[in-house]
């Protein structure tokens, strides 16, 4: 099975060539490692204006992926051969570098809001109750537990793409369109369960429904839902390809330093308390300072008054 999706909620590479690592802390160079590059165009990344489209680069090993943002100048390493999966944030001049350890942490803030929801409307007219959870997407057993209910439809050959054809797949959750999907029957040197499991980007009945897809995804529309609000993901693979790398490019360049940030900071605009990991919208100006977003309001009117200054 080979779903890469999850990954692009977190990751977002930069600027060197990765077939040539350079300067990287390794003692000894290992044998090059196969993988699967894709080139795709992205709309809709988590702090990204909806109409802007990115060029990225990914390369996805056995147990690791770099993704490389053409568009931005950034990037991300993530790594499942550590003790725990992680995620580095490399500035663009690879310097400095956060870890983020906690993937997980998207779908434990959503089971806890959704729990907090169902509590509150105990006291609610039944019917009034049923209507609001059922806006929220959220459904309970007889026993009165949080269930999601999966339906997967895969309609035969709809046309091509990159002169193959290609099968489009739905995947619901409590009736929410989660994934839309055009698959093409590519056979990948590895299965790639493991990484949109790490990422924790859907939720587990999601996942056990999304690891039983056969082939490559060339084109779609995911749905990334946090606890706070949900994010529409449209990537469009453009070249795909499997070549041999030298594995250092998926370690920290040398002589770059941890930057051990706050969990939470402060919304430049309406100044309330977020946390860097589940803000609603994050941006980053050239001098690489983060700015992180309590709503998707505060970062169009940040991004606003920006565009007046300039």
């Amino acid at each position: 099975m080979m779903f890469y999706l999850p990954l692009l909620f977190w990751l977002l590479l930069a600027a060197q060539d990765p077939t040539e690592a350079k300067d990287v802390k390794r003692e000894e160079r290992a044998p090059p490692m196969e993988v699967l590059v894709l080139l795709q165009e992205v709309t809709g990344r988590p702090g990204s204006p909806e109409e802007v489209v990115e060029l990225q680069q990914v390369y996805i090993g056995s147990d690791r992926i770099l993704l490389e943002d053409r568009s931005r100048g950034l990037y991300r390493i993530l790594r499942l051969d550590k003790p725990q999966p992680l995620v580095w944030e490399i500035s663009s001049d690879g310097s400095m570098y956060r870890e983020i350890t906690d993937l997980a942490r998207i779908q434990k803030d959503r089971r806890l809001q959704e729990e907090q929801l169902v509590e509150r409307t105990r006291d609610l007219p039944p019917s009034e109750r049923a209507a609001l959870l059922k806006a929220s997407h959220i459904r309970l057993s007889s026993e009165g537990e949080i269930v999601r209910e999966i339906h997967v439809e895969e309609k035969p050959v709809t046309g091509e793409r990159l002169g193959m054809p290609v099968r489009q797949v739905l995947v619901h959750e409590n009736d929410r369109l989660i994934a839309d999907l055009l698959v093409a029957d590519i056979t990948t040197p590895f299965s790639l369960a493991r990484f949109h499991r790490a990422s924790g980007a859907f939720s587990e009945e999601v996942l056990v429904a999304l690891e039983k897809i056969q082939g490559l995804p060339l084109e779609g529309t995911i749905q990334v839902v946090t606890a706070t609000l949900t994010h529409p993901l449209v990537f469009k693979v453009q070249q795909w390809d499997r070549k041999e790398v030298d594995p250092a490019i998926f370690d920290l360049p040398a002589n770059c330093t941890l930057i051990d940030d706050d969990a939470f900071v402060h919304c430049p605009v309406c100044g309330q308390e977020v946390e860097r990991e589940a803000s609603a919208a994050r941006a980053r100006k050239r001098d690489g300072t983060w700015y992180y977003f309590d709503r998707r309001s505060c970062f169009q009117s940040w991004r606003l008054n920006r565009l007046k200054e300039n």
